[in-house]
């Protein structure tokens, strides 16, 4: 279908404000039959979210963050009409018909030139990929090894060299988006897009229409939006991308080096146990994030790697050791990576958690390979592989992506740090999206966590009105597609800033 993409919900411009996140994008993805969280008392705390696929309960009704936006050919123009010149506006400028993730790769120039087991990751006419199973990104409470991230791009062929023009998309089931990057080669700008679709199941969409292949063909219709039209919104690209508001921006890859902690790969330690739980419930047969199934086992992350240096972006804030930290967390739990119950501990990580805690960078991936809980892994996968095999249809899918580790929600930074104080907690869990690194012309910057003491009583009531919120309602804050604060961490963050 070409870009005519119509949003189910009505919301105005002007409540797409102030909150910021890299979480769940819901779009209508997860299952809203649940209670209306909005008929909740004024003032109630609202609940944490059930993270248990074994609950089979029903998801939480997330708001749409660009309802009210533009849409479809109407807002192509507007992004178009801003003249940027690389892949992206090449390929999608022409409004071509897109029904799937395979076609808008195709359009934005990664087409697959061989899909066949003679194909291969970034060579012979091919784009290069990989697939991590854990996320600091948009979509961090979707990813783990059974609905990993899936990254295609622009080859560097093989060593880190430049590679002017390129153009990377990233996917992960569950939700109605695709996230896109690409550089114009003639001013040397990189630029930030997402793709929204409507998937073949709108308007009725369960569950399992959202998180096996069904997703990724039938699509409806298509929307495009860029940096520009999402920087005062949830979905905001340059929180991470341009954490300095006219400052250099740069490709985000925080476990750069070898092994790649949890980036899939089949032949280092961790890659292979993140691979095993993927292959359990998904078999060697199906093809993901439009990656064909034959070549999907030659995932690398050092293909990625070789892409972000490459083209300059070698050094990383707050970046990740990837084998000092293994290493660590091996001496301190034996049975790493494969058992990740104990959890393991490492020095080296926990100064780069202490640093994001401090608001000093955005949070660091988890210390372990793994973060999922074994019993919801097991339980997933299971489910999954009943619906392969035709013993569940997929309205009878649990939600697969609810299977983190309870005791590493907090360590993932989806939670606030472990008895924090409410200052930390506020810093914790709002200070990458509110900091004075913003633009200034924007109404998320009035709310600084760096000057809680100064900040107007005004301003404070606005946040404690906001944190009260329902899950449901789009000014939310935090936002639950990216974190939730317990109930009684909640009360010592209202507490700080009642002082």
């Amino acid at each position: 279908m070409r870009a005519s993409f119509a949003l189910g919900v009505t919301l105005s411009l002007a409540t797409l404000v102030a909150a910021c996140g890299d979480g769940f994008l819901g779009f209508g993805s997860r299952d809203t039959d649940s209670e209306d969280n909005a008929t909740r008392a004024k003032g109630e705390l609202p609940p944490e979210p059930n993270e248990d696929v074994r609950d089979n309960a029903a998801s939480e009704a997330l708001p749409n963050p660009l309802a009210g936006f533009p849409k479809g050919s109407q807002q192509l123009s507007i992004v178009c009409g801003r003249g940027k010149n690389n892949a992206v506006t090449a390929g999608l400028c022409k409004n071509p018909s897109i029904t799937g993730v395979v076609e808008l790769q195709n359009a934005v120039g990664l087409k697959w030139a061989d899909r066949s087991a003679n194909g291969r990751n970034g060579a012979n006419g091919n784009p290069a990929f990989a697939l991590l199973a854990h996320s600091s990104s948009l979509i961090a409470h979707d990813v783990s090894a059974l609905n990993p991230r899936a990254l295609v791009f622009t080859s560097a062929n093989g060593a880190p060299n430049r590679t002017p023009g390129f153009v990377a998309m990233g996917f992960a089931r569950g939700e109605t988006f695709a996230e896109l990057v690409a550089h114009d080669r003639n001013t040397n700008e990189i630029r930030f897009y997402l793709v929204v679709f409507e998937p073949a199941c709108s308007p009725n969409c369960s569950i399992g229409d959202m998180v096996t292949p069904a997703v990724e063909t039938g699509w409806k219709s298509w929307s495009l939006y860029d940096e520009e039209d999402l920087k005062n919104t949830i979905l905001d690209c340059r929180h991470c991308h341009e954490p300095k508001a006219g400052g250099p921006r740069f490709l985000r890859m925080q476990e750069l080096k070898d092994p790649w902690t949890h980036w899939m790969r089949n032949d280092r330690p961790g890659g292979v146990a993140l691979f095993l739980d993927f292959l359990r419930a998904h078999t060697d047969k199906e093809d993901y994030g439009g990656i064909p199934a034959p070549i999907l086992q030659d995932a690398d992350g050092r293909a990625l790697e070789d892409l972000v240096v490459g083209n300059g972006f070698g050094t990383q804030p707050n970046g990740f050791d990837s084998r000092r930290i293994e290493d660590e967390v091996k001496a301190s739990a034996s049975g790493q990576p494969n058992v990740n119950v104990p959890a393991g501990t490492s020095s080296s990580w926990q100064r780069l958690y202490d640093a994001a805690v401090r608001g000093e960078f955005i949070p660091p991936p988890y210390h372990d390979v793994k973060v999922t809980d074994p019993d919801k892994l097991r339980f997933a996968q299971d489910a999954y592989a009943d619906f392969k095999n035709g013993v569940i249809p997929a309205t009878a899918m649990p939600d697969i992506r609810k299977i983190f580790l309870d005791e590493a929600l907090a360590d993932m930074s989806l939670r606030p740090k472990k008895n924090a104080t409410g200052r930390e907690i506020l810093v914790h869990m709002c200070q990458q999206c509110h900091h004075p690194g913003l633009d200034q012309s924007i109404s998320r910057a009035r709310f600084d966590t760096t000057k809680l003491d100064s900040m107007s009583r005004a301003e404070k009531e606005a946040a404690i009105a906001r944190m009260l919120l329902p899950p449901s309602d789009i000014g939310a804050m935090p936002p639950r597609i990216m974190r939730a604060i317990p109930p009684e961490d909640l009360q010592k963050a209202i507490a700080e800033l009642r002082k």
